[in-house]
């Protein structure tokens, strides 16, 4: 009888168990001001990452080998790749309303790796191996989330269905690049300098692929969140 009481207990506390990290507040009435003071505390635990649910760290964000092919027949290879920065990105504002959610932030980001390159940067030929570093001052980004619905095992889950990204460079875009040109570290020492004196033209040629990678990341491992923890831990109102 003993052994049955355990059994069924412990079977009541898995059913109930709480899947959503302990940080996770839901906003009464899914107020704007709420949600922006809440997701700014959430930021900097969430990039630490959720194994139980299979949410990767966010902070440094590892990018361990990624191709890219950019305009003008420009093709690089980053290798041990990280972007820093996410965990101290400010909320300017969130909003939610009928199954859409949009929030205006703003972060500092830098991007470094190995790289191997080749191709055309504006005017340059490049062939180029060595070590990079990008950074970003004040990049202000939108991004709106598009949920519905979704009915799993009996519990209702609000999964992102779809995204929209947008984004610009409100500050200075610095390229610490070595070895642009292989065996030409003079000519190298050129392009580099003029890329940091043009950023504005090479970021608006070149800038969107990397970027897209960066948010396809954060996006994949929110999709994995709003997919792994049930609607009622999220929402206290879970008629919207």
């Amino acid at each position: 009888m003993c052994k049955t009481v355990i059994i069924f207990t412990a079977i009541l506390y898995l059913s109930y168990a709480k899947i959503a990290p302990n940080y996770i507040v839901p906003c009464p009435g899914l107020k704007s001001d709420c949600l922006k003071s809440n997701i700014q505390q959430v930021i900097p635990e969430f990039v630490n990452g959720v194994p139980s649910i299979g949410i990767e760290v966010l902070d440094p964000l590892q990018q361990n080998n990624v191709d890219l092919s950019l305009p003008g027949g420009l093709n690089i290879n980053f290798t041990n790749g990280t972007v820093t920065g996410l965990r101290q990105c400010v909320i300017e504002s969130a909003a939610y309303k009928i199954n859409e959610a949009v929030m205006n932030f703003h972060c500092d980001l830098t991007v470094s790796g190995i790289y191997k390159a080749n191709g055309k940067i504006l005017f340059f030929s490049i062939n180029g191996d060595g070590e990079a570093q990008i950074k970003t001052s004040n990049m202000t980004m939108k991004a709106t989330l598009f949920f519905e619905d979704q009915t799993r095992d009996g519990k209702v889950y609000y999964v992102v269905k779809k995204t929209s990204f947008d984004y610009k460079y409100g500050g200075r875009v610095t390229f610490n690049i070595t070895n642009l040109i292989k065996s030409s570290p003079n000519l190298s020492e050129a392009v580099l300098l003029f890329l940091n004196e043009n950023w504005k033209a090479v970021t608006k040629e070149f800038g969107g692929p990397i970027v897209d990678e960066i948010f396809n990341s954060v996006i994949k491992n929110i999709k994995k969140f709003f997919s792994n923890i049930p609607k009622d831990e999220l929402f206290l109102d879970t008629g919207i």
